[in-house]
């Protein structure tokens, strides 16, 4: 038996899941499908997704966004330092009360949904003085390096 939900989903034209492994030079962001290079500026615009009129399929369509960034992130570990999901969530209109917001409202479910999925992996406090200690290593490097600092 169908219903609308299973009718939705049907219906969306999801970009095709795959891996964003470096080959052997990374991959490039503006490969995700909710991204693309930048008309008005230097750089891929980080959120570039399609005018739609259905709230719920945009929802799930973010998803597939969530699940694609997550898969790059993977296959892409060093991209994450430097700071992508902000320039995600910069790029995103979320003054944009139209049915769009249903893409963003589906990345940000999905990433959150699985944080807490991986939370019992990590010991978060650990990992930011772990962190923070390797940063501090990296800047007493760089200025030990550079005479008179």
């Amino acid at each position: 038996m169908k219903n609308r939900y299973t009718e939705v989903i049907m219906s969306i034209k999801t970009p095709s899941r795959r891996h964003y492994r470096p080959d052997p030079d990374p991959t490039s962001r503006a490969e995700l499908p909710f991204a693309g290079n930048a008309s008005n500026r230097r750089g891929v615009h980080c959120w570039q997704v399609p005018p739609i009129d259905d709230q719920h399929a945009a929802h799930l369509l973010g998803r597939e966004f969530a699940g694609h960034f997550i898969k790059y992130l993977q296959d892409n570990p060093e991209d994450g330092l430097h700071n992508l999901l902000a320039q995600i969530a910069a790029d995103i209109d979320f003054s944009d009360n139209s049915a769009a917001k249903g893409y963003w409202e589906g990345f940000f479910s999905l990433l959150e949904q699985v944080l807490a999925l991986t939370t019992s992996l990590l010991d978060v406090f650990d990992y930011i003085d772990r962190l923070n200690a390797r940063e501090a290593a990296e800047r007493a490097l760089k200025s030990a390096a550079v005479p008179g600092t």
